[in-house]
């Protein structure tokens, strides 16, 4: 099995069973999964910065809310999740908003296999990654930048 470093995912769905499995799945992957089974208590979840979010994987359709309206809200929240992933049956990468298409929302369609559910959340990652500005270390020697 693959440790993960140390990646936090919210996956909102409210069918019970796709939630178990989801979220079943992806802890034996090593993944650290937060659950929620609507989109309100997905909202809240990603209101509380006691337990930060890296990728946010949303059910398209529930009876509370849209997955597109939570995806959204999490893509305005400045300490936010930083991938996004949308599991629906319903809707295609082109029919995404430029605002989605320009934060990098992932379109996985149902049906689909764990395994691929768990590549797309890889793939996600890597890209959020790979997008990280990265610090360059600055030595100063002595007597210098004074």
């Amino acid at each position: 099995m693959t440790v993960n470093p140390a990646r936090r995912l919210l996956v909102v769905d409210d069918e019970s069973e796709i939630l178990a499995e989801v979220a079943g799945y992806l802890r034996r992957r090593g993944e650290t999964v937060v659950t929620a089974s609507s989109y309100r208590q997905g909202l809240q979840a990603l209101e509380d910065d006691a337990v930060p979010i890296d990728i946010l994987i949303t059910d398209g359709r529930m009876p509370d809310g849209s997955g597109i309206e939570l995806l959204r809200a999490a893509i305005k929240r400045p300490a936010g999740p930083h991938a996004f992933i949308l599991m629906t049956g319903h809707f295609e990468e082109s029919d995404l908003t430029v605002e989605l298409q320009e934060a990098g929302v992932i379109v996985i369609h149902k049906p689909f296999s764990l395994s691929a559910l768990h590549r797309e959340v890889g793939a996600a990652w890597d890209t959020h990654r790979r997008d990280e500005p990265t610090v360059e270390p600055v030595h100063v020697g002595v007597g210098e930048g004074r």
